[in-house]
C-alpha cells in the first residue's frame, strides 16, 4: 500500500482507510471516464481541490504523466 504525495494536506474526515479513486482522466478532447486505477502508477501526487472539478491528481509512471480527478478519501492507494 502506498501513500499519495500531498502538496497541501486536507482536513481528515475520519480514520477509515478508503482508497484514492480516479473518476475522470484528462484527454485531448477534455475529461473522459477513467478506467485506470491509482495502483497502476508508480507515484500519485495530490494537486489539491479544484472548486470546479474536485480532487485533482498527477499520476506518474516510468513513461508518462497523466492528470486525473476523483476522490482523495484516505490518501492511500
Amino acid at each position: 500500500m502506498k501513500d499519495v504525495i500531498l502538496i497541501s494536506l486536507p482536513k481528515a474526515k475520519d480514520n477509515a482507510i478508503k482508497f484514492v479513486e480516479f473518476t475522470h482522466s484528462k484527454g485531448h478532447t477534455g475529461w473522459v471516464k477513467c478506467h485506470r486505477q491509482p495502483s497502476d502508477y508508480d507515484e500519485i501526487v495530490y494537486l489539491g481541490n479544484c472548486s470546479q472539478d474536485g480532487d485533482m491528481f498527477a499520476a506518474y509512471s516510468r513513461r508518462f504523466i497523466s492528470i486525473y480527478k476523483g476522490h482523495l478519501n484516505s490518501g492511500k492507494y
